[in-house]
C-alpha cells in the first residue's frame, strides 16, 4: 500500500509541475576562451549557449575597466564601445541582437515578473548578470553596482544602438538606446 501511495502521489506532484508554469530545466555549463587564453564559464539557457562573465577582453584605447582599476576588470568585465563591443566576442560567439536578449529573458523569466531577480542570482539562471555601471564620454564612469549594461547588436532607424539595462533600485530588466559612445558590458552569446 505504501508503494501504491508513493507512486500515486509522485504522479500527481509530476502531472501538477507539467500544468503549471513551472520550469524545471537542468543547467547545461562548460568553459569559453578567448584568444588572449582567458577562460570564462558560459551556461546553456533554453537554447541559448551564454557567457555567464563579462568580457574582459583587451581593446586598446576602446575598452575599459571601470574607473581604470584593473581589479573592477577582475570581477566585472571591461566597458567597451559600441564599435570594439561589436569585434570583442571570441570566433564562434557573438554580441547579441535586442531579439536574443528577448529570448533570454523570456526563458528565465515566468511569464509574471520582471527576470531580473533570475539574471543576477547566479543560482537561479546560471547567468549571474553583474551591475558593472558604465562609462559615459571619455572619463566619466557611473552606476557601479547600481545598473549593469549590456550592449545588444541592433540599432533603430535613428542609429541608436539598444541595450539590456538591469537596474538594482527597482530591480527591473528593461530595454533602453544610446549612441555609441559610452562604454557598456558585453555578454557574447553563441553562433
Amino acid at each position: 500500500m505504501k508503494i501504491l501511495f508513493v507512486r500515486i502521489s509522485f504522479f500527481f506532484t509530476i502531472i501538477f509541475l507539467m500544468s503549471s508554469n513551472f520550469h524545471i530545466s537542468a543547467q547545461i555549463t562548460g568553459t569559453l576562451s578567448d584568444i588572449d587564453f582567458r577562460t570564462y564559464k558560459i551556461i546553456k539557457i533554453g537554447n541559448q549557449w551564454w557567457m555567464a562573465e563579462n568580457l574582459d577582453y583587451v581593446i586598446e584605447e576602446s575598452s575599459w575597466c571601470y574607473q581604470n582599476d584593473s581589479l573592477n576588470c577582475v570581477k566585472y568585465g571591461r566597458l567597451y564601445n559600441f564599435e570594439s563591443a561589436m569585434r570583442a566576442c571570441p570566433r564562434g560567439w557573438h554580441l547579441p541582437s535586442k531579439i536574443e536578449f528577448e529570448v533570454l529573458l523570456e526563458n528565465v523569466g515566468d511569464g509574471l515578473t520582471n527576470p531580473y531577480n533570475q539574471l543576477i542570482n547566479k543560482e537561479s539562471s546560471g547567468f549571474g548578470a553583474l551591475l558593472g555601471g558604465r562609462l559615459n564620454g571619455t572619463d566619466k564612469f557611473k552606476d557601479l553596482n547600481i545598473n549593469g549594461f549590456f550592449w545588444t547588436s541592433t540599432k533603430d532607424y535613428l542609429e541608436h544602438i539598444w541595450y539590456l539595462n538591469l537596474y538594482s533600485e527597482n530591480n527591473n530588466a528593461f530595454f533602453y538606446f544610446t549612441k555609441d559612445d559610452v562604454g557598456l558590458s558585453v555578454r557574447c552569446l553563441k553562433n
